[in-house]
């Protein structure tokens, strides 16, 4: 099934591509501007984003089963499985970003470029967007990272939005303008790598000419999450 699954993102990725390329050659042919590389970029990384978001599922499946299986055991060697069910809440107490936490980390910094253009370059290649600051929040979640904060906004997987506004970026419904500042808790190596490596989207920000700067920190203080949660869909059950 993995195997399958691989085969279908190379050959989705491969037609990407070759419809990209394609494009970029009827531009040329019409005098007009080219795909660049950064538009070619972006789009692999919604793809590899995808593949983040399952991987999380499954390892949150995973945990489901495992806690199931704690469950029962405690149930079948002491009847009661109050004291599981405290640990369960503090646990998720911190991984809901509610509450207030610190601990080591990085710090990054992701501004504008303010290279000279190239001939016929889209603007927007020097621009931050949103894009950029979802797929180093992805890059660093995928290193290990225990808390993201943007600007101060804690980010919540599946919950956080963030959109492009003009020349500003909304992270849970507020607005913020560059320098975006994003907090990171975790092991620092792991997280500094997951920005600095090579084949690491921070640093093709760099290779594109945008100023983007890391440093760690040995403590690092995150606010909770603040903004009220609405379901659109999710109604509690009456007795």
């Amino acid at each position: 099934m993995k195997k399958r699954e691989s085969q279908i993102t190379v050959f989705i990725l491969l037609l990407i591509l070759g419809i990209l390329l394609i494009t970029q050659y009827k531009l040329v042919q019409s005098g007009n501007k080219y795909v660049s590389f950064k538009d070619i970029e972006i789009i692999t990384r919604k793809i590899e984003s995808k593949e983040i978001e399952n991987n999380i599922l499954r390892e949150k499946i995973n945990d489901l089963v495992k806690q199931i299986d704690e469950y029962e055991v405690s149930l079948y060697e002491t009847g009661d499985i109050e004291s599981v069910l405290k640990i369960e809440l503090e646990k998720y107490k911190k991984a809901s970003g509610i509450d207030a936490l610190y601990g080591p980390g990085v710090v990054i910094i992701v501004s504008d470029g303010d290279r000279q253009l190239l001939d016929n370059e889209n603007p927007n290649n020097l621009l931050v967007h949103d894009l950029d600051i979802q797929a180093l929040v992805d890059d660093l979640l995928e290193a290990g990272a225990e808390a993201i904060a943007i600007n101060g906004q804690r980010i919540i997987p599946h919950l956080t939005e963030i959109i492009c506004n003009g020349p500003t970026i909304r992270v849970n419904e507020e607005l913020y303008s560059q320098p975006f500042i994003i907090e990171a808790i975790g092991n620092r190596k792991h997280l500094e790598a997951a920005v600095n490596a090579p084949n690491k989207y921070g640093f093709v920000l760099k290779q594109w000419g945008l100023f983007l700067e890391v440093n760690t920190s040995i403590y690092l203080e995150l606010s909770g999450y603040d903004t009220k949660i609405e379901y659109e869909y999710l109604k509690p059950k009456e007795n």
